[in-house]
């Protein structure tokens, strides 16, 4: 699912583990800054030894990733005018990328979640509160 603003800019996707299909699924184009998918994949598949090599690449934004682990979580997406666009609810295996505008989330039970996001990142500039 993505998240879209009302002028059709790209806030997140959301993949909810009961939505993961067969296969790799990636959400994103290859153009995007980050990119994010889901994958299903049965015994014995395999995914061919690669390496990512060393590319110069720029970098606008810091978009950011959230795996539930267990636990419910409520992620509030905002537009690049503060206001809020959706509320999004991640329960146990859901993810959610987040690409542009802002977000909060609240703990809606006793929750574990990974956080994954581009770096290098330095609180004073890259995180502004609203």
């Amino acid at each position: 699912m993505k998240v879209l603003d009302k002028n059709g800019k790209l806030l997140a996707h959301v993949i909810k583990k009961s939505d993961i299909k067969n296969n790799k699924n990636f959400t994103t184009e290859n153009e995007e800054e980050f990119q994010f998918a889901s994958f299903n994949l049965k015994s014995n598949e395999s995914i061919n030894k690669h390496i990512h090599p060393e590319q110069k690449r720029i970098v606008y934004k810091t978009s950011e990733v959230l795996v539930v682990i267990e636990g419910e979580l409520r992620v509030d997406i905002f537009d690049k005018d503060n206001l809020l666009v959706q509320e999004v609810h991640l329960k146990t295996g859901d993810s959610i990328c987040l690409i542009s505008g802002g977000h909060g989330i609240e703990v809606i039970s006793d929750s574990k979640f990974i956080e994954v996001k581009q770096g290098p990142y330095t609180e004073s500039i890259d995180k502004v509160l609203f």
